[in-house]
């Protein structure tokens, strides 16, 4: 059967939310169409820097790739974080994520939670069991990891941060804060998204509109040899987000193109949802000084450091 775009190449893949039928080719040019759509809304076309967040993962490879094929790859910085989790992150994926990045022309550079926090991830589990706190690996590490990257964006003089969040991320984003009641996150969300701090390097998605089976494809018709190890905390804990993220895939097998439709809707009220929700600077985190949540005087990084004995317990006394 023939590309359903160009007509004249055999088709090697199927989008079940598009009905289409592409080749290799069409198929790695209309992702980075996509892509390119997400950058231009997102300023990525016009910004001097950006730090791209890679983990060595399908999704960073992608985004890597796609970016670099519609801007100057100087202009493209990528940033890598171990977090240290035993048989995770491992040295051969490290050393594969710098070839494929120095072929492409974009310099890497990279930092640990050990060093910059002084804690490995699994230390910081490790503390806060001991404490008997039953508080999931993934806060930890969605926060120490938001907080290196903004960090390395400022340091680099960045002015945007891409992450390599795909379409199921986001749409997982956009429930699990519906769940949660939280309008205020919801603001930072969309196709151009909030900036609520000075102290913030803009963090953009340009994979937003792609799929993560087409992330995977992408990167295997491209020759990339990624890190496909989940992490191992995920599966001794589930959180509400892997909770959703189950619910959706089984959404989406039934009724295919459920997850973009989520997404485009939601962007199609984002501009609502901002126009009538405060935008007051993020107040500051008495101990760090990186931005904190409404309401807040300690932020949630130094609060957990605090509450597993890694941090001086004095500062509890603060909030």
């Amino acid at each position: 059967m023939k590309c359903d775009i160009c007509k004249s190449k055999d088709a090697v893949i199927y989008q079940p939310y598009s009905g289409r039928r592409l080749c290799k080719d069409c198929f790695i040019d209309d992702v980075r169409r996509r892509v390119r759509e997400e950058a231009e809304k997102q300023g990525i076309l016009k910004a001097n820097k950006v730090l791209l967040a890679v983990s060595g993962g399908k999704d960073s490879l992608t985004l890597a790739d796609t970016l670099a094929s519609i801007v100057n790859p100087k202009k493209l910085i990528a940033f890598n974080i171990v977090e240290g989790i035993s048989g995770y992150n491992r040295k051969e994926a490290a050393m594969k994520l710098k070839k494929y990045l120095d072929d492409l022309g974009i310099e890497l550079i990279s930092s640990s939670f050990k060093e910059e926090v002084g804690y490995s991830l699994d230390e910081m589990i490790s503390s806060s069991k001991n404490r008997g706190l039953n508080i999931a690996a993934c806060t930890f590490c969605g926060g120490f990891r938001r907080k290196l990257i903004n960090n390395a964006g400022w340091k680099v003089k960045a002015d945007l941060v891409a992450t390599g969040h795909n379409l199921d991320d986001e749409a997982q984003t956009i429930i699990v804060n519906l769940l949660r009641g939280d309008i205020k996150r919801l603001v930072r969300l969309g196709d151009v998204p909030l900036k609520l701090s000075d102290r913030f390097v803009l963090r953009v998605k340009p994979l937003r509109k792609v799929y993560e089976w087409e992330t995977t494809m992408y990167a295997y018709f491209k020759g990339f040899e990624f890190q496909d190890v989940e992490c191992p905390y995920i599966s001794q804990k589930p959180t509400l987000r892997a909770r959703v993220r189950d619910l959706l895939y089984l959404i989406e097998e039934k009724n295919p193109g459920s997850l973009m439709r989520i997404v485009e809707e939601f962007d199609l009220i984002s501009d609502n949802i901002k126009n009538n929700t405060s935008r007051e600077e993020l107040p500051r985190c008495k101990i760090c000084g990186d931005p904190t949540s409404y309401g807040r005087d300690i932020c949630k990084n130094c609060e957990l450091l605090i509450k597993s004995g890694l941090m001086d317990q004095k500062y509890l006394f603060m909030s």
